[in-house]
Order: structure tokens, then sequence, then C-alpha cells
């Protein structure tokens, strides 16, 4: 009887400490994640891209697309700012990522959005720059920034460019804002309360149905429709946006999946066109998130002059909002950055070159911008050249 309490007590104990350690495991691996829907102004913090129950947002429009994800194209622009201005190279990490290498693509750039709709800067890193910043953001959008001071030290910085000079290690900033607001010449119509893939209830949408206006009709392009599984429509704006929408099974890239509704446009020969047998019904949306991007900061790379350069925070925010009557989107991004003489450093290692001519050579004279030489001599027997 004694022995088969102590085994008893001793499958318990086991049974326990594996509990434990599947515990820590989850734990573990979900540890960069903060999630604060209430506090923290109700944002989103994502610091990396395991988990499966958080937002994914993307650094590029070629990533892959994995789960729930967003991009937006603001960290693009300060990153092609960054390579273009500064590195002037694509940047290289050791061993290379993934991510770096669709960044240094550039699929997008500034020639994708109007003037009007986006605000950029870079500089070296001061007191100044940050005022020129907020002046420009509150004149042009009326904002304030989500990012300036989050994660950032000013007490620091240096006023004015005058402290870098003759400094070998200079310091950074990117910025960007893109801020847009659009509104649907007629309001859709309301609905409260539906389920979302099977499995989530009293969802909000907005929606067009036997009851509605025709006059949304002509708010709904058709690029597409091959099946309820496999189907894309556009909503337009009064200010020529598109509010794209596509079911698509296959999870890809976004770049594939817009080339695929283009593709699949040419292809569809039915109407494209919103009629009184269509039906569409859309959910309501409202996120906020603020993403670093940790892969990607205090890793060493060169650039095209050979400094070492370094990336010390990659932040963007994305804020969307959806619904029957208008929508609105707004991100910042961000990149803190440093570049140091290598002069400074231990540079990569030079191989020379010796043009040593103390061995049997040729010589020949010309005038430069003539076909052939005048004089030509090979020389072996250096005595008999210098009498």
């Amino acid at each position: 009887m004694k022995k088969k309490i102590i085994i008893g007590i001793v499958c318990f104990l086991v049974l326990l400490v594996c509990l434990f350690w599947r515990y820590y495991l989850s734990h573990k691996e979900n540890s960069d994640y903060i999630v604060d829907l209430w506090g923290n102004n109700g944002w989103i913090y994502d610091t990396s891209w395991k988990s499966d129950w958080s937002i994914h947002v993307l650094t590029s429009i070629d990533d892959e697309v994995l789960g729930d994800s967003m991009w937006c194209g603001t960290f693009q622009l300060v990153w092609n700012d960054m390579v273009n201005e500064v590195v002037k190279k694509d940047v290289e990490f050791n061993p290379q990522l993934k991510i770096v290498e669709n960044l240094n693509k550039q699929t997008f750039t500034n020639k994708q959005l109007s003037p009007s709709s986006y605000y950029s800067k870079f500089w070296l890193l001061t007191l100044d720059l940050k005022a020129e910043i907020e002046n420009w953001i509150k004149e042009k959008f009326n904002e304030t920034s989500d990012v300036l001071d989050q994660w950032a030290d000013w007490s620091h910085v240096p006023q004015s460019d005058d402290y870098y000079d003759w400094k070998p290690l200079k310091k950074y900033w990117f910025y960007a804002m893109l801020k847009k607001i659009f509104k649907f010449e007629n309001v859709f119509d309301q609905l409260d309360k539906w389920k979302f893939n099977n499995k989530y209830k009293d969802v909000k949408y907005f929606w067009i149905d036997d009851d509605s206006s025709s006059k949304l009709y002509k708010q709904v392009y058709v690029y597409y429709y091959n099946s309820e599984e496999d189907f894309a429509v556009a909503l337009k704006t009064k200010e020529w946006e598109d509010v794209i929408l596509t079911r698509w099974i296959w999870w890809n890239s976004f770049t594939n999946i817009y080339s695929n509704i283009l593709n699949n446009e040419k292809k569809y020969k039915w109407k494209h066109y919103f009629t009184e047998d269509d039906y569409l019904k859309v959910p309501e949306l409202k996120v906020k998130t603020l993403t670093e991007f940790s892969e990607l900061e205090n890793k060493e790379f060169y650039a095209n002059d050979w400094d070492i350069c370094k990336i010390e925070k990659a932040l963007q925010t994305i804020e969307l909002k959806l619904d029957k009557e208008w929508g609105e989107i707004k991100s910042e991004a961000r990149i803190d950055f440093e570049k140091t003489m290598w002069i400074e450093m231990n540079p990569p290692k030079i191989e020379h070159r010796y043009f040593y001519f103390d061995k049997p050579y040729v010589m020949f004279l010309k005038e430069s911008d003539k076909d052939l030489p005048y004089f030509a001599a090979q020389i072996s027997d250096i005595t008999l050249f210098q009498n």
C-alpha cells in the first residue's frame, strides 16, 4: 500500500512538472507581445511576428502574408530615404534577412501617393529637426506625432547640426506620416449584428441588400466574380480613393494578391457594375497598432563609402477606421540611424594591389585622343635603358 502511494505521488509530480513546462514554453513563445486594447490609448504593441493571435505588421508589400496582417507604405518611405540618401546602396546584413531583401526592392515609393497625403523628412538628429517635423505635420494635417516622443530620449539630443561638425559618429532621423480621409457619396445601410467566419458573433457590418437604395450601386465596382470564395470589388469614394476588397483562398504577398485582382479583372467578361441582383456586406474596421521592427535593429552594415551603419530604432504606427459613411487611415514611421566613419572603426581588410614594374615589361607612348601609339618599347635589360 505504501509503495502505491509513493508511485502515485511521483506520477502527480511528473504531471505537474509537464504542465508547468508547457505553460512556460507557451508564455515564452508569446513573450515579445504586449497587447493592450484598453490602456496606452488603445495601441496594440507588436514587437515580433511569431504569434498566431496578433496582427502581423509587415515592413514591405512584398513580404509574405501570415494570418491577420497589415502593411502601410510609410515604413518603406523612410527606408527608401535611408538607402538612397545616406547609405547609397542596398542594406546588407550578415546573414541577410528576407524582409531586408524585400525592402531593398523599393516596390513602393512616394510616386504612389499624392503630395497632399504624406510628409517625409530626414536629417541629422537634432532638436531643430524635431521642431520642424512637429510644425509641418501640425500645419499640413493638423496632427501631432505618436512616435516622436515615445521610445525616444531627447535630453541628450543636440540643438542644431553644428554639433556634428568634424565628429566621426553622426545620428540621423528618418520620418514619414501619411493621412487620408475619404467619404462615400451615399451612406451604406447598417447591419449591426452578424457572424464572421462562422465563429465571431455580433460583428458590425455595412451592406447593400434588397431594400437598399439603388444610389449605392454606383459606389461599387466589380473587378471579377468567380465564385462565393473568389471575387473582388472596389468601393468608390468622393475623394477618388478606392477601397479594394477581395476574397481569395491563397495566402501570398500583398503584391501578388493585388496582381491577381488585376489579372482576373482582365479575364472577367461579365458585368463590372453592381446590380439589383447583387449583395454586399463589409465589416466595420477600427484598429491602431504600434510596431517595433526589432529584427532590423542593432545590426551593423556598410554604407557605400564603407562607413559603419546601424539602425537603432525602427517603428511604425497604423490607425485605420472604416464604416458605412467614411474611412480614415493615419500612419507614421521612424528610423533612428547612426553612421560612423570607417577610420574610427575596424574597416574590412583592403586587398592591396602592387603595380611594380620591376620585371620585364612593355611601354607605349600615345597621344590621348589618338588610336595608335607613336612609341613602343619592351624592356628586359634595364641597364640598356638607364645609360
